[in-house]
């Protein structure tokens, strides 16, 4: 455990302010099912590209009434799929992500709500990385965010942060660093909430950081 973590996370704090309101329906304290299928899309959608790119393949899905796990892998191709997401880039790998995620959750649990009463966040967390397309940071943001479990998220955002402060190599194994943070905090989901988007508000400022709502 490491005390200078947690006294960070209130320094952001006090800095920045709550920052539950700049990302209302990632943080919202009760999610429906639709709203945790949005979030674990919008977790696929972002990865190597910005906030604003997810957000406008998410308006595309939703337009496509395509916001959802069942109509994703049901009623549409990789191919298909493709067009509507394309503004978030690797049009050709991406589709096959977000139907890989939407047929595992179907087959083993019909849906998020339910995936998340029935297992340990450890063995999600496996299966998760056996998705295909799902790496460790992906898993552990559809487990903070959709399904409300305290699994901290390392991205190149907290690396850079690490590195402003001088907390730890920025260099560090993702689990080594992950594994940090959590033996140094509480194990509450709100905190490691935001405690992530603190660091993102550090590091890009407090207006860049708003994710309207879909």
């Amino acid at each position: 455990m490491n005390p200078k973590i947690y006294s960070a996370y209130l320094s952001l704090l006090e800095k920045h302010g709550n920052p539950t309101d700049l990302w209302p329906q990632w943080c919202a304290q009760e999610k429906d099912e639709p709203l945790r299928q949005l979030v674990a899309i919008g977790a696929i959608l972002v990865q190597r590209t910005s906030w604003r790119n997810a957000d406008l393949a998410l308006r595309k899905l939703k337009t496509a009434n395509l916001l959802s796990f069942e109509s994703l892998a049901s009623e549409i191709s990789p191919v298909e799929l493709a067009d509507h997401v394309k503004s978030a880039g690797f049009h050709q790998t991406k589709p096959k992500r977000l139907i890989a995620l939407a047929e595992y959750i179907g087959e083993n649990y019909q849906t998020l709500s339910q995936m998340k009463e029935t297992r340990e966040i450890e063995t999600l967390r496996e299966q998760l990385l056996q998705v295909y397309g799902i790496g460790p940071e992906t898993a552990d943001t559809i487990l903070l965010y959709a399904l409300d479990m305290p699994s901290f998220v390392i991205d190149e955002y907290t690396r850079r942060w690490l590195e402003k402060t001088g907390l730890t190599d920025r260099d560090l194994p993702y689990d080594e660093i992950k594994t940090w943070f959590e033996d140094s905090l509480p194990p509450d989901v709100g905190i490691y909430q935001n405690y992530h988007i603190l660091v993102m508000v550090d590091q890009k400022g407090r207006e860049a950081s708003v994710m309207e709502v879909v």
